[in-house]
């Protein structure tokens, strides 16, 4: 029975040998037909791309015919998106707020981030890189602070780093209400405390604390980050000056005259400010005892010797030698301050500082 199976006839070869392609060519089609509806799922919607010509490698490309090649490829034969060129592009919100480029602080350079140990404001921002435009005022920056406050030194070091600069009027306020602590700073003065709680009267603070930072009469930041100096200094020099400004020095003292530029919201008040470019102090008691601080531009008395309305010139002679010009050191330096009295204490302004003028 085995044998009499696989004998066949010529005519049975002939008939095998047709059956088997057709048989083949049955069975792909049924596949291929159950497989159409499957990646017809996966494909996107819309009309089905035409294959590539690279994406059936070989002859057998050959065998698909017309209809074949209108199906609906799987998503591993889908032919690419075009690219259009555009990376990454975010649009900004219509009528956003925006900063304007030249406003902005200049990148740090790389080795400067990587610097070991805290990194000092000079060396994080060269000065070459930080000069306001010709013409402009100094920016003012205040330090409020006490030689009985452990947290002040490094504000101290970041107010001496910006000691010499031209186009910025550094000065350092020492305040009383540290004294208790076993350590009374000479520099420190009640009226200082005054200026300190002024500002804070005007910003809506409920409490003082040390250090603090003052940019402009305007700009306060609590904590010592350079970077955020360096943005509000930058930000500082890039408003135009509300005043225009001259001094010079005559027979009678300095000629100062100050002409607004557009409206001044508020009374100005003309400070003449006192201070010694440096002094060193060994502390003996309270938080800092042990160690000797370096301090620039000690404030050591401020004045108000005049009230301007701000909307006329204004021309004035400011003498540095006054009756009691005598009770200060030799090295004593002098600037005039115009600052808008503000909502604080009225004995001393609080406002935006219009304009510093050194007068030695």
């Amino acid at each position: 029975m085995a044998a009499a199976r696989i004998e066949m006839t010529d005519r049975g070869q002939d008939r095998r040998a047709i059956s088997w392609p057709g048989l083949a060519c049955a069975a792909w089609m049924l596949l291929a037909g159950l497989a159409a509806p499957a990646w017809a799922q996966d494909a996107p919607a819309g009309p089905a791309p035409a294959p590539a010509a690279s994406s059936m490698p070989g002859p057998d490309r050959d065998f698909l015919s017309d209809e074949v090649s209108d199906w609906p490829l799987p998503p591993a034969f889908a032919e690419e998106e075009e690219d259009d060129g555009v990376i990454g592009l975010i649009e900004a919100p219509k009528d956003a707020p925006g900063v304007p480029a030249e406003m902005m602080p200049p990148a740090m350079h790389p080795e400067t981030l990587s610097a070991p140990g805290i990194v000092s404001f000079a060396e994080a921002q060269p000065r070459s890189r930080m000069m306001g435009p010709v013409g402009h005022p100094p920016v003012v920056v205040e330090l409020f602070t006490s030689q009985g406050c452990s947290s002040c030194p490094p504000a101290d070091e970041m107010l001496a780093d910006l000691a010499d600069r031209e186009d910025v009027l550094a000065l350092s306020w020492h305040v009383d209400y540290w004294d208790y602590l076993g350590w009374a700073d000479d520099f420190a003065r009640p009226e200082f405390t005054r200026r300190q709680q002024a500002y804070a009267h005007q910003t809506g603070e409920r409490a003082i604390y040390t250090p603090q930072l003052i940019v402009g009469g305007t700009d306060t930041l609590i904590a010592l980050r350079p970077a955020e100096l360096m943005g509000l200094l930058q930000t500082q020099m890039a408003r135009p000056a509300p005043v225009m400004f001259s001094s010079s020095p005559g027979k009678e003292g300095y000629r100062i005259e100050l002409t607004p530029r557009g409206p001044i919201a508020d009374r100005v008040a003309i400070i003449l400010v006192r201070y010694a470019p440096h002094r060193k102090v060994a502390i003996k008691a309270g938080e800092n005892r042990g160690i000797a601080l370096d301090y620039r531009n000690v404030v050591l008395a401020a004045e108000r010797i005049a009230e301007w309305d701000g909307r006329t010139p204004l021309r004035m002679t400011v003498r540095r030698d006054s009756q009691n010009s005598a009770d200060f050191p030799d090295d004593t330096r002098h600037a005039i301050l115009a600052q808008e009295l503000g909502q604080g204490d009225p004995r001393s302004a609080s406002g935006p500082i219009l304009a510093a003028i050194r007068l030695d």
